[in-house]
């Protein structure tokens, strides 16, 4: 066991630089654990298309990935390491959950069918450099499933030194930690430190997400991924969300339900706005993710993957009731800790008193769009709606549970009237009047425009 945490710690430091580069690349701040993230991200976007052109995940791999990443951001980014109060109580509170979840893992067999025979079996033929048909292991059941996720796992079993998969559920404990690391880094400057800690305390403690860490399945993952993309679409940082967002669609079918209504929202939010000059952005934010997913589909394409359990159809309208009255329960399922429908009711609040209205309808946008592309993916189940509800609908709702949880720190605190540290920060003359919040377009300085602001 002992080997194998060494072997994980290895692993997430040598994606440290990729991480690093990609944040100098998109001009944001560099700050070390979300460094690490980042290159977590970056790596199961990048890992897939250079195993298909025979290229096997390994540490020099991702060594000369994150080089070339950050040589390219310290030549074309921006060199910006973040500076900030380190507040130290914090991050020791929002330690015990994860040090617990880890401590679980570490030592729990792959027991779940589902992450037996696809996710861990991808990791081991990766680990071993065979391909998907090789007769000494069992081949995966769903092969035309994205390799993101089994990509890094297998990159973590080389910086172990061996197969063991066991120890591989300690790295869904750090999905977690790095979804924590983007709520702080996004919501910290419009938050206080307190209601900020009990909110992640709520992400980190929802039984749900601690149970299916633990399963080895790849909806953790998503939901950790897709949640970092829509808050760094919120708080501005449009190029790092799209890493996200290219990195969701390389963990699971899923992901392409969950991204299309993330450009969907966004583009409409931008339209609604007459924000004409963000359009060509958020255009090319959206081709460059999808064309992310080509090299996948080219694979499936070429190597005859079409099994799909999911096909567009109205043939199951029928059962619209029986999937409403299912997702319905789960939204007030303890194990959920109510946060979907606390921060839909956070977010009427807003609205009725007329605080941050654009913030609460964004957000009631994008939860309620997230569960009507599930219902519409449940409707359209060709392997019988009944069982592919009964199977997977604890599953799929914790992307937007997940994402719920993560802006009830934001939601809550603007529902109750709260003033943010920003907003008095700025009152009080520290920080230019201009700095906005998220979903209303923020944007940064360039080193020039900071030279000009007002001075402190």
């Amino acid at each position: 066991m002992i080997r194998g945490l060494v072997g994980i710690a290895l692993a997430l430091l040598t994606l440290a630089p990729l991480g690093c580069g990609v944040l100098l690349l998109t001009r944001a701040p560099v700050r070390f654990g979300l460094g690490v993230f980042t290159g977590v991200a970056a790596a199961m976007v990048l890992l897939p298309p250079l195993y298909y052109v025979g290229l096997s995940p390994s540490i020099p791999l991702v060594l000369a990935c994150g080089v070339v990443a950050l040589a390219f951001g310290l030549a074309f980014g921006r060199a910006e390491v973040a500076r900030a109060r380190f507040e130290w109580l914090p991050p020791a509170v929002l330690a015990v959950p994860l040090v617990l979840l880890a401590a679980r893992g570490a030592e729990k067999p792959v027991d779940t069918y589902d992450a037996f025979a696809n996710w861990t079996v991808k990791a081991k033929l990766l680990y071993f450099e065979r391909g998907f048909s090789d007769t000494t292991i069992a081949p995966p059941v769903h092969r035309e499933y994205p390799l993101g996720l089994p990509s890094l796992e297998a990159f973590v079993l080389r910086a172990i030194g061996s197969a063991d998969v066991r120890v591989l559920h300690v790295l869904f404990a750090a999905f977690l930690g790095g979804l924590a690391l983007v709520v702080w880094d996004v919501l910290r400057p419009h938050v206080d430190a307190w209601p900020l800690v009990a909110g992640l305390s709520l992400v980190l403690w929802m039984p749900a997400a601690r149970d299916q860490a633990l399963t080895g399945l790849a909806d953790v993952p998503l939901a950790c991924l897709f949640a970092s993309a829509v808050l760094f679409f919120g708080g501005g940082e449009l190029a790092l969300g799209s890493v996200f967002a290219a990195a969701a669609l390389a963990t699971k079918r899923d992901a392409i339900a969950f991204v299309a209504v993330l450009y969907a929202v966004s583009f409409a939010a931008v339209l609604v706005r007459r924000e004409r000059d963000r359009l060509a952005p958020l255009a090319v934010s959206a081709f460059c993710v999808a064309l992310s997913a080509v090299p996948w589909q080219v694979f499936n394409a070429t190597h005859d993957l079409h099994d799909r359990d999911v096909a567009p159809s109205q043939a199951h309208l029928d059962e619209l009731g029986f999937v409403l009255h299912r997702l319905g329960r789960l939204f007030v399922a303890q194990a959920y800790l109510w946060a979907l429908p606390i921060a839909l009711v956070a977010a009427v609040v807003m609205l009725v008193r007329g605080r941050d209205r654009q913030l609460a309808v964004a957000v009631l946008a994008i939860e309620l769009a997230l569960v009507a592309a599930l219902v519409f993916v449940y409707v359209s189940g060709t392997t019988g709606v009944e069982y592919l509800v009964r199977s997977t609908v604890r599953r799929t709702l914790l992307t937007p549970t997940l994402l719920a949880a993560a802006l009830l720190p934001l939601l809550v605190t603007r529902a109750l009237g709260a003033r943010p540290p920003t907003a008095a920060r700025a009152r009080d003359g520290t920080l230019p009047r201009s700095t906005q919040l998220p979903w209303r377009g923020r944007r940064r300085r360039r080193a020039g425009d900071r030279a000009r602001a007002p001075s402190s």
